[in-house]
């Protein structure tokens, strides 16, 4: 995505839909958006003060909640740092659209 990220698109929560996946990319789609059954789901939230919260699927029907915050990367306004007790990552956003966010996989993942 060589544009810059639209703050008020990423806003939200994001399902993960591993169905759409490729070797390179993970696909996410707004929390109520109509996916396929599945035992769980993972997902990405973005809240407006900077909050972030990583959910996890569980061992049991209980979700794993990480917390951190996040931020554009100021030296690439198309990637997202993330930072999660100390443990920083970066997203790179490939596409981000009203309906659909797509992350670069990060190899080994």
């Amino acid at each position: 995505m060589a544009q810059p990220i639209d703050v008020n698109l990423l806003h939200g929560q994001w399902v993960h839909a591993r169905e759409e996946d490729s070797a390179t990319e993970q696909v996410y789609r707004p929390a109520g958006f109509p996916l396929p059954p599945s035992r769980g789901r993972a997902g990405l939230q973005f809240n407006e003060d900077g909050t972030f919260k990583r959910i996890g699927i569980g061992s049991t029907d209980i979700s794993n909640v990480k917390e951190g915050a996040w931020e554009i990367d100021r030296a690439n306004a198309g990637s997202i740092r993330v930072d999660e007790a100390g443990k920083p990552q970066l997203l790179e956003i490939k596409e981000l659209k009203q309906d659909r966010l797509t992350i670069k996989r990060v190899p080994g993942e």
